[in-house]
């Protein structure tokens, strides 16, 4: 709630607060120097400031959610993009729910009644590798709002919704989905982002979306190794948005 307020205040003159994690940098990290770079982004056009986005952007998505308004933006533009393919909703790393929220309020604008699968494990890191993940991954981090929250917050009559606990992989066997249109991957760790990206891949139809979290952040390196060895098996291609630190992935 202090940040939905301090956000109506800065937002005339052009600030955000946004929630931030620690930035913890993996040691060794062997693309280092791909991590730096002299650009300034102090003045571009950012369309997600806009008020009249607020419609979208509303207290049950961002007061459940710890993506910024620019993440938001492009996770809605990008399920925009996918009217007209069909198949469900998908996202790995679902946390308090304010994204999946957003998936689905924009997929009922399109007039699409699409199923939406949202797990996660409800309890932060349950299983951690330190030599593939690193030392600086805790279990229990990222814990956030509890299952039955986000069973609430999702509660959608013009969707048939599935919230789903547990470790993935193993909770990927509860996922009824032959086809996906869109998915969003935020799951920071290299095994369930290995096995969440390859399953969505699977099923991913032709014209269908990809959303992966957090894929630019050193932290992650080991989440964006697992990305783009399963998209090369899948012989697709990831587009890097640094300055959001997503990327994107349109199925051909």
């Amino acid at each position: 709630m202090f940040r939905q307020l301090a956000n109506r205040l800065l937002q005339p003159v052009g600030l955000e607060l946004v929630r931030r994690h620690p930035q913890v940098i993996p040691d060794p990290l062997p693309d280092d120097a791909l991590y730096t770079g002299p650009e300034d982004f102090n003045r571009l056009y950012r369309p997600w400031r806009d008020p009249a986005l607020d419609r979208w952007l509303t207290p049950a998505v961002l007061g459940h959610t710890m993506l910024s308004r620019q993440k938001l933006y492009t996770l809605m533009q990008c399920v925009r993009l996918t009217r007209g393919v069909e198949g469900d909703l998908f996202e790995a790393g679902t946390g308090s729910g304010g994204a999946a929220r957003l998936m689905l309020d924009v997929s009922r604008e399109l007039g699409l009644h699409r199923k939406g699968w949202f797990l996660d494990t409800f309890a932060g890191y349950q299983k951690v590798d330190a030599t593939v993940d690193g030392t600086h991954v805790a279990i229990d981090q990222c814990r956030l709002a509890p299952r039955d929250q986000v069973v609430e917050l999702l509660r959608d009559p013009a969707a048939e919704v599935h919230v789903i606990a547990g470790l993935i992989p193993a909770t990927l066997n509860e996922v009824h989905a032959d086809t996906l249109a869109f998915a969003h991957i935020d799951v920071n760790l290299h095994e369930p982002t290995a096995t969440a990206t390859a399953f969505c891949l699977e099923r991913l139809a032709p014209g269908g979306v990809m959303v992966f979290d957090d894929y630019n952040w050193p932290a992650c390196y080991a989440a964006r190794q697992a990305i783009d060895a399963a998209c090369r098996q899948f012989g697709q291609e990831v587009i890097s948005l640094p300055e959001s630190t997503q990327a994107l992935l349109f199925k051909r």
